[in-house]
């Protein structure tokens, strides 16, 4: 599986962020804590120790839990949002529920920036699970030990 670049990353958060402030907080947890779909909208309030600048997860694919570590980005993220209750969700769909799945809003984003042009092979084709995969390549290209690395993404 691909993953991207500091700079496409850069300009995915960057067109993401133009077209929707949900969208960029989501796509920013995937890339900058290696969080599945999942796992970012099952988050509720009482998740996040901002504090302790730590998210507490519940996957709901493997039934266990795990904490992640928050960067500086995500922590001013998460103090400029508007706290809801300790046992509601922090991302809601429009109708204030759970949000299912991942909008079309990131294919049309992957498309405007042509990071899939001319791809055939669809394992090399930028996808939102591409994110996580990102964090992840990103540890280990700065010497990251691969169990650091499976632990964070709570893969042990």
């Amino acid at each position: 599986m691909r993953f991207l670049s500091p700079e496409e990353a850069q300009a995915l958060l960057q067109e993401c962020r133009k077209r929707s402030r949900q969208l960029y907080e989501i796509y920013l947890l995937a890339l900058h804590c290696g969080l599945r779909a999942g796992e970012i909208f099952n988050l509720t309030w009482q998740d996040i120790e901002l504090k302790n600048e730590l998210i507490n997860i519940k996957d709901p694919k493997n039934k266990t839990k795990g904490v992640v570590y928050m960067t500086d980005e995500v922590k001013a993220m998460f103090e400029a949002k508007e706290k809801g209750k300790p046992n509601e969700l922090v991302f809601k769909s429009r109708k204030g529920g759970k949000i299912k799945e991942i909008s079309n809003a990131f294919d049309k984003v992957v498309k405007t920036l042509g990071f899939n042009e001319g791809i055939t092979d669809r394992r090399n084709k930028v996808v939102f699970h591409s994110l996580r995969h990102t964090f992840a390549s990103w540890l280990a290209i700065n010497g990251t030990p691969i169990y650091t690395i499976q632990k964070l993404l709570r893969r042990v």
